[in-house]
């Protein structure tokens, strides 16, 4: 049965993936209609969730408007998570858009990349800027996964767009279930491949992904540094306030060293 059922939702995920990469064609056949190129993305990756049986709760309050989220990094899960729940565009590494399928796909919703070497965080932040200036944006700033039991410490870098464009960041804490085995298919970490990942997620069964909206934080004031510090805080508190204290001493130790 489990051959079976992992065999036929395998199926289904690659009839999905073949209709992803349609959207590029429905948004330039729509132009200017009702179909936006972030609607589109969120009804996507809603369907996606249902096949992958990731159920989703969502807690807290998602900010009206034009918006900065931020998340910790758990999984490639963790972009129709809130892909799902915001009609937004992502922020990703250069990487992924030259990745088959997958590349496509996150040009198809729009994804703003970060290239490496010098001038790349500049131009990015200026095209995330004029973004910003009609909608939102999302990025992971740990710049890594890990397992969700803790959360790295955020790049203050791209948090200088929240306070060129003056648009509140809104923290997200995210968490994912275990499966009904005790399995963790969720995280994606290490040298973990994503046709493994995916295939484990099947075999295991359902879980749940867990977005929860903490309080937004207005950038007047702030920083880059204070300000991902300010996110970083309270998506700790959420989920893992053990990256509090793990920051914390960090910090100890190298006030002590310098």
């Amino acid at each position: 049965m489990t051959y079976l059922r992992v065999g036929t939702k395998g199926l289904r995920v690659i009839s999905h993936l073949l209709v992803g990469l349609l959207l590029p064609i429905l948004v330039i056949i729509n132009g200017r209609g009702r179909w936006s190129r972030e609607n589109l993305a969120t009804w996507w990756h809603r369907v996606l969730l249902r096949i992958l049986d990731v159920k989703l709760i969502v807690r807290g309050t998602p900010l009206a408007g034009t918006k900065v989220m931020v998340c910790n990094h758990i999984s490639w899960l963790d972009i129709p998570v809130v892909a799902a729940c915001e009609a937004t565009r992502f922020v990703s590494k250069a990487e992924v858009g030259e990745w088959p399928v997958i590349g496509w796909l996150a040009d198809a919703c729009g994804t703003f990349y970060l290239r490496r070497g010098s001038g790349g965080t500049k131009q990015l932040i200026e095209a995330i800027d004029e973004h910003l200036g009609r909608d939102s944006i999302v990025f992971f700033p740990e710049g890594t996964t890990t397992d969700g039991s803790i959360v790295l410490k955020f790049q203050p870098r791209l948090f200088a767009t929240a306070i060129e464009t003056k648009r509140p960041v809104q923290p997200i804490a995210l968490r994912f279930s275990r499966a009904a085995d005790g399995t963790a298919t969720a995280p994606y970490i290490g040298d973990d491949v994503l046709l493994d990942n995916i295939i484990r997620l099947l075999k295991h069964g359902a879980i749940t992904a867990e977005i929860i909206y903490c309080a937004a934080i207005d950038p007047e004031g702030h920083d880059r540094a204070s300000l991902a510090h300010a996110a970083h805080t309270a998506i700790c508190s959420a989920i893992a306030p053990d990256s509090i204290r793990t920051l914390i001493s960090r910090e100890a130790r190298d006030s002590i060293a310098a």
